[in-house]
């Protein structure tokens, strides 16, 4: 028995035809590539679209942070949903960790999230880990949110001299 080898004509695979249904439907055409002020928008449109869903069922939103960014391919976008607190936030274990333990590394609990400068860059306290006595204060960058490690001396340093300019 011989085998046939001539393709079925008619419809393409399936999933040519998913492809072709999605670019036909698309409003706008793709980009090429993706550009830092683009991938902003995209952030802000969609933390909008997610605030707006979440506020239909009582809930909040925070985020909406960037990581993963590959300006060839894509982006991987951060957002926590969750019951608003009196103050309108959401419960943060970092931020209750800090709070606790401030004091402890000659900071105010008050200090959680504020920012300072060192080397000319601006950084967010995130968190404090006792776990790392030489590095314990966890901060990332404004910029671009990446995360870094330092010394008690530098941040309350830097805080007393800087911070209160840079304060939002």
């Amino acid at each position: 028995m011989k085998k046939n080898k001539r393709k079925p004509q008619g419809h393409p695979p399936a999933a040519r035809q998913l492809v072709q249904t999605i670019t036909v439907n698309a409003k706008v055409p793709p980009p090429r590539n993706l550009t830092p002020a683009l991938c902003d928008r995209l952030r802000r449109d969609l933390l909008a679209a997610c605030q707006t869903v979440a506020e239909s069922h009582g809930l909040t939103v925070e985020g909406g942070d960037l990581s993963d960014i590959d300006l060839r391919h894509g982006f991987e976008v951060g957002f926590r949903v969750g019951i608003p607190l009196a103050d309108g936030s959401l419960y943060s274990i970092e931020r209750a960790l800090f709070e606790t333990l401030a004091e402890h590394f000659g900071l105010k609990p008050s200090d959680y999230g504020r920012i300072f400068k060192s080397n000319g860059e601006a950084f967010r306290i995130t968190s404090l880990n006792p776990n790392r006595p030489k590095y314990p204060i966890s901060a990332e960058r404004v910029a671009d949110g990446r995360g870094f490690k330092f010394t008690v001396e530098n941040v309350v340093l830097r805080l007393g001299t800087s911070a209160a300019r840079c304060d939002p």
